[in-house]
């Protein structure tokens, strides 16, 4: 028999102070010293029949230690189960006490779903977006199409113009100091070799590339450029560079024409039949950004229309998570670990509200599933990962072999919240841009 004694730490932690009756305790250590029986490995007995007290005595440390967890397990699950509580995170236990022949006591805690009552959701609207594919749309990613293939060739002798792309050979300066040892992590804000550059407005350090037009090859010139105050890398905020610029090169972009031959090259297919793909797929990735944004209004929508609180164990998890993702995100575009070490106060409030966010949401998707008998089936998970499996060239059972158990049952959480937002989409009304 298990006793429990609940006590609130708060609106989504508990204290369970749980007791095993003496009689229970006696049932498990028989069966745990009946395993060790059947397991022992001892001189002059052959396996399983050693005589119990000799195994009790040669076993004492191991029996007593496996006889702790599984009274914890069990009692733990028996509270829960008793006080119909909702757990969704163990954080440990506490306070054990245990004396042979006696009852065995321990104190858990854990962290609960939160209790909360659902919004609405049966009356919302969503924008309505176009889909139609036009001319342009296809002219457009057939540009892009053409730009992968595109070739570069030295520009005739003239100077440099808007849509070139310059090569250059620069070093900055701040009151004579190079930049490069003023601030290491600067890296091509401080000067590089042979550094190829689109010349356009926008590109690059604020007033540089029109500061270049009209250079000739072989040309030097100075510019003196003053950072923004809000530029990512932080050091060079508000101060002024002083950069010596040299020309290398010009060099000219050339698409190639499209041509049926061209055509069977990239799609084996002629002209017409490669624009009629790109329709498709023009077409296809507007109801991909149509249901985007019709599903990220539902969400807005969803977590704007209630409050709870939520259990901290998961929003600290979240957080990690999302500091994973933020400084990933921003070294991909190339801020320096230095910058991010500096913001470090403000990428984990960042986080963390992103957290929170993330964590409220699955509960609030999870809530409606249960209403709506929303499940993930057997064969969605399969098909969800044979995908990912192979976009890493791996099979399904290596993939899922080399996934954390953690990582799987997000998986289901993603395919689950998927489910959710087409259902809700389905449901919402359409309302006239």
């Amino acid at each position: 028999m298990v006793t429990v004694q609940t006590e609130e730490l708060g609106p989504c932690r508990k204290r369970l102070r749980i007791e095993v009756s003496a009689d229970q305790v006696a049932q498990v250590r028989k069966e745990v010293v009946q395993h060790f029986s059947q397991m022992a490995r001892l001189p002059g007995f052959r396996p399983g029949k050693a005589p119990t007290p000799l195994v009790e005595r040669q076993f004492q440390k191991d029996i007593h230690d496996e006889l702790q967890k599984m009274l914890i397990s069990q009692g733990f699950r028996e509270a829960l189960q008793r006080q119909q509580i909702d757990a969704v995170r163990g954080l440990g236990t506490e306070d054990v006490r245990y004396l042979e022949g006696l009852s065995f006591s321990f104190a858990a805690l854990v962290d609960c779903a939160p209790a909360f009552s659902l919004p609405d959701y049966s009356s919302m609207t969503i924008p309505q977006a176009e889909t139609g594919v036009s001319k342009e749309d296809v002219d457009q990613a057939l540009g892009k199409l053409l730009e992968t293939r595109a070739t570069f060739a030295d520009a005739p002798d003239r100077p440099l113009a808007e849509g070139d792309y310059a090569v250059l050979r620069y070093e900055g300066t701040i009151d004579g100091q190079p930049v490069k040892s003023l601030f290491p992590m600067a890296g091509v804000l401080a000067g590089s070799e042979d550094q190829w550059l689109l010349v356009k407005p926008g590109v690059f350090v604020p007033g540089f590339t029109e500061g270049i037009l009209g250079m000739e090859i072989g040309q030097t010139r100075s510019l003196a450029l003053s950072f923004p105050e809000d530029w990512f890398f932080e050091p060079l905020r508000g101060k002024t560079v002083d950069y010596s610029v040299t020309l290398s090169a010009i060099k000219e972009r050339h698409l190639p024409s499209l041509s049926d031959d061209l055509a069977k090259e990239i799609a084996g297919t002629d002209e017409s039949g490669l624009r009629t793909m790109l329709q498709t797929a023009v077409e296809a990735e507007k109801k991909r950004a149509v249901h985007r944004e019709q599903a990220n209004h539902v969400l807005k929508t969803l977590l704007g229309s209630v409050e709870f609180p939520l259990p901290e164990s998961l929003v600290e998890e979240e957080t990690a998570n999302a500091v994973r993702e933020i400084v990933a995100e921003n070294q991909e575009r190339g801020v320096p670990l230095a910058v991010l070490e500096e913001k470090r106060g403000e990428i984990f409030s960042n986080a963390r509200r992103l957290a929170a966010q993330r964590v409220k949401l699955r509960f609030v998707i999870e809530r409606i599933a249960k209403n709506e008998s929303v499940e993930v089936t057997e064969d969605e998970l399969s098909r969800a990962v044979a995908s990912l499996a192979h976009r890493q060239n791996l099979s399904p059972r290596q993939w899922v072999q080399r996934l954390p158990r953690e990582s799987f049952e997000a998986l289901k959480r993603q395919i689950l919240m998927e489910k959710v937002m087409d259902f809700l989409i389905e449901k919402a009304k359409v309302a006239s841009v």
